[in-house]
């Protein structure tokens, strides 16, 4: 029969120590993208910019997913971009930017896949 030996501990301290002292990040981050957001939805463009930096590469390899090729994900990408600063003033908050921004993507994704000739 295996002995049962207790969870070692992290060498950061618990799961949940760790989680714990992440929330300040975490709360400092939402603030951060929150001012950003309201910088933005006012016509501010640098902002913007840099609200979607961190999401852009990660759209373009999920937009390259879908579609398996680098120019129709470029393409899906500048698409989502431009509806995502055109809708920003219409972004009712009712879930995260990424989620909203991520949706926007998806959805221009289909719309290259459907007016792809069928095989």
């Amino acid at each position: 029969m295996p002995v049962s030996r207790p969870p070692q501990p992290c060498v950061l301290g618990t799961a949940t120590d760790v989680a714990i002292r992440a929330l300040p990040l975490v709360a400092e981050a939402n603030a951060a993208e929150e001012r950003l957001l309201a910088m933005a939805a006012r016509g501010d463009s640098s902002a913007f910019e840099e609200l979607v930096a961190g999401y852009r590469g990660e759209l373009s390899a999920h937009c390259y997913r879908m579609l398996g090729s680098v120019q129709d994900a470029e393409d899906a990408l500048q698409d989502t971009l431009l509806a995502a600063w055109r809708g920003l003033a219409g972004f009712e908050r009712r879930s995260s930017f990424r989620a909203w921004f991520y949706r926007i993507g998806t959805n221009a994704c289909l719309r290259v896949i459907a007016r792809r000739p069928r095989r």
